[in-house]
C-alpha cells in the first residue's frame, strides 16, 4: 500500500501537466467552433490552414474508398502511389464509423497527443534522476524559444511556426506530428531490457505515420552505437535497438524517398517542397534559453560518458547538422528537436546551478512559456475576427456540397486560390490550382488562374483545351462564353459547358 501511495504521489505532477497539455490542446478549437455563427462554420485549423485542408484532402481519398495517393491540387496527378498512408487510413476510419473527416483529424490528433505525453515521460525518466524528471517534462511540453522577445522588436521567428520541433506546437499543428514525435521518442528511448518486437512495429509505423522522424531516429540511433565504441563500452544493446529500428523501417522509407524523386507528378510536387534551414541567429533566438543550458549540458554527457544523456546530446548535435546539410528539406529532419535541449538544459542546470536550483529553473521555465502563450493570444484574436483563413462561409459550403453531389469522381473544376484550396477536402474534384507545394508547377498554374479570373468570358479555349467541367465563380463575374450557369448560391456561381 506504502508503493502505491507513492507511485501515485511520483505520477500525480505527471497526470496534471499531461491533462494541462491536452486541455490546452483541445480547448481554442472548441472555442473556434463555438464562435461561429449562422453564416459561417469553423474549417478545423487554427495553425497553417493551408495545409491543414491538404490534410483533409488526403483523408477525403481514404473516406471515398482509396488506399493509394493521387495529387487532387494538380490537374493530371499520374498514377496513385503508396504514400500519405495515415490520412488515407484515417479517411477510411471516418467512412467505418460515420465520423466527419473534421472531427476524425482531431479525434487522431488528440489521441497523438496523449501518446506524446506517454512516451515523453517514458523518455525523460530512462535519462535523468528523479527530482529532475517533473521539470523536465513541463518545459519539454510547454516551453519554446525567445521568440516572445523577438516581437517586441518586430521579428518573428521560427518558435512561432515550425511546429515540428515542438511538442506544444506540433499537437496543435496536425495529427501526424503529434503521433510520429510519440512514436519517435518510443524508439528512441533507452531501455532496461531489449523489446525487439516493440521497437520493430513501432519503427514500422514511424516510417508510414512520420518519414522524416524515422530518418532522424535512425541517425541517432547509429550515432549512439558509434559513440558507444567509441567510449569502448559494449554497444550490443544500442546494437539491437538501432538494427530494429533502422530495418523494420527502411523498405517503406526508402519506397516513399524512390516514388517522390521517380514519379514523373510528384517529382515536380518534391522539386517544390523546399523547407530550407532558418538562419543561425533565428535558431539559436528559437531555442533559447534553453539552448544555451543544453550545450554544455551535451558537453557533460559527453565527459561523463553516459549512454542514457549521451543519446540526447547524440540527436541534439545530429540535429543540428541536418538542420545546415546541403539538402533541400533541412528542417524537416529537426523533428522534437526542443525535447533534448529541454532534457540537456535541466540536467546542466542542475550541475551548475546545484545550490540554487530551484530559482534557475523557475527562470528558465518563465523565459520558455511565453512565446506559446503568444500563440494562443494570437488564435484567440483570430477567433474573435472570425478571420476569414480559419472560416468557412455557409454559402461555399453549398457550393464544394453540391459538387460532391454532382461531379463526377476527379472531375476538372477552375476556382480562385481560396476555393481552390478547399475544395478537395469537400468534393472528389482536381483543381487547376489551389496549393502553393502540391500544385505542380505553382506560379505558372497561380498566374494562368488570375489571368481567367480577369476575363473568364474570353477564356473559353483555355476551359477546352485543358478538359475543365466545371468553373466556379464569383456571381459578379460574366460566365465563360459556351458555358451555362448550373449553381448559385450567396455570392457564388458554379458553371457548366452548355451541352445544348
Amino acid at each position: 500500500m506504502a508503493l502505491l501511495k507513492y507511485s501515485m504521489r511520483r505520477a500525480l505532477p505527471f497526470l496534471v501537466l499531461s491533462f494541462a497539455f491536452i486541455s490546452m490542446q483541445v480547448l481554442p478549437f472548441a472555442l473556434a467552433a463555438g464562435a461561429a455563427d449562422a453564416q459561417h462554420e469553423f474549417a478545423g485549423f487554427l495553425l497553417n490552414p493551408t495545409d491543414g485542408f491538404s490534410y483533409l484532402a488526403k483523408m477525403r481519398q481514404g473516406f471515398d474508398g482509396q488506399w493509394s495517393f493521387v495529387l487532387p491540387y494538380t490537374a493530371g496527378p499520374g498514377e496513385a502511389a503508396a504514400i500519405n498512408l495515415y490520412y488515407l487510413l484515417l479517411g477510411h476510419l471516418a467512412r467505418g464509423l460515420g465520423w466527419g473527416l473534421i472531427f476524425t483529424f482531431h479525434v487522431a490528433r488528440v489521441v497523438g497527443a496523449v501518446a506524446l505525453c506517454a512516451a515523453l515521460y517514458r523518455l525523460i525518466a530512462a535519462t535523468l534522476p528523479v527530482r529532475l524528471q517533473v521539470w523536465a517534462f513541463g518545459l519539454a511540453l510547454f516551453g519554446s524559444g525567445l521568440g516572445w522577445v523577438a516581437v517586441l522588436f518586430g521579428g518573428f521567428t521560427s518558435d512561432f511556426w515550425v511546429a515540428e520541433a515542438y511538442p506544444f506546437l506540433a499537437g496543435l499543428a496536425n495529427a501526424h506530428f503529434p503521433l510520429g514525435l510519440a512514436l519517435q521518442f518510443y524508439v528512441i528511448s533507452p531501455a532496461r531490457a531489449p523489446r525487439p518486437a516493440a521497437w520493430a512495429l513501432a519503427s514500422l509505423a514511424l516510417a508510414v505515420v512520420y518519414p522524416f522522424g524515422w530518418a532522424l531516429a535512425a541517425a541517432v540511433l547509429v550515432g549512439m552505437v558509434l559513440l558507444a565504441r567509441l567510449w569502448r563500452q559494449p554497444a550490443r544493446g544500442q546494437g539491437q535497438q538501432a538494427a530494429c529500428v533502422l530495418l523494420p523501417g527502411l523498405p517503406y522509407a526508402a519506397y516513399a524517398l524512390w516514388v517522390v524523386y521517380s514519379h514523373p507528378v510528384l517529382a515536380g510536387w518534391n522539386a517544390q517542397n523546399l523547407t530550407p534551414a532558418m538562419p543561425l541567429w533565428d535558431f539559436v533566438v528559437s531555442f533559447s534559453p534553453a539552448l544555451l543550458l543544453a550545450l554544455p549540458g551535451a558537453y557533460l554527457a559527453w565527459k561523463q560518458r553516459s549512454i542514457a544523456l549521451g543519446l540526447l546530446a547524440v540527436w541534439l548535435v545530429a540535429s543540428i547538422v541536418l538542420l545546415y546539410a546541403p539538402f533541400g528539406l533541412q528542417r524537416r529532419l529537426i523533428t522534437g528537436l526542443y525535447v533534448p535541449v529541454a532534457v540537456l538544459a535541466v540536467y546542466a542546470a542542475a550541475h551548475f546551478f546545484a545550490l540554487r536550483l530551484r530559482l534557475v529553473l523557475t527562470a528558465l521555465v518563465m523565459l520558455a512559456l511565453p512565446t506559446n502563450l503568444f500563440v494562443l493570444l494570437g488564435m484567440a484574436q483570430a477567433i474573435q475576427q472570425q478571420q476569414p483563413a480559419l472560416y468557412l462561409q455557409t454559402d461555399e459550403l453549398a457550393a464544394y456540397d453540391w459538387l460532391d453531389e454532382q461531379a463526377a469522381p476527379g472531375a476538372l473544376v477552375l476556382a480562385p486560390e481560396r476555393n481552390g484550396l478547399h475544395l478537395p477536402a469537400f468534393a472528389d474534384v482536381r483543381v487547376w490550382y489551389g496549393h502553393p507545394f502540391e500544385t505542380v508547377q505553382a506560379e505558372q498554374r497561380q498566374a494562368e488562374l488570375h489571368a481567367f479570373l480577369a476575363d473568364p468570358a474570353g477564356q473559353a479555349e483555355f476551359l477546352r483545351e485543358h478538359g475543365f467541367e466545371y468553373v466556379l465563380l464569383d456571381d459578379s463575374a460574366i460566365g465563360p462564353d459556351g458555358w451555362v450557369s448550373v449553381f448559385r448560391q450567396g455570392n457564388l456561381e458554379i458553371w457548366a459547358p452548355d451541352e445544348q
